[in-house]
């Protein structure tokens, strides 16, 4: 034997099941499946940077026009019942 490769001598058993591969050969098709686009992480990071830029845009517009503090609201009405408890007595 001058081949490079052994052969294999077939075995059959005298007992039991044969079983044979030779009819099952053909290829399988599965059902396609559809990939997103985008993954779910990515999607998510997405929406962090669009609420976190949502957020400094509402932080940048309430700095630039700060409420009235709630003290000078009462220093006036005190201003006025003093002026008013003048008049009167």
């Amino acid at each position: 034997m001058s081949d490079a490769q052994p052969t294999l001598q077939e075995v059959l058993p005298k007992a039991g099941l044969v079983f044979s591969e030779k009819g099952s050969l053909a290829p399988v098709l599965c059902k396609p499946k559809l990939m997103p686009i985008k993954s779910l992480s990515l999607e998510k990071i997405e929406q962090m940077e669009s609420a976190a830029a949502a957020a400094q845009q509402c932080a940048a517009s309430t700095d630039a026009d700060p409420p009235k503090p709630k003290v000078a609201r009462t220093q006036t009405r005190k201003r006025k019942k003093r002026k008013a408890a003048a008049r009167s007595g």
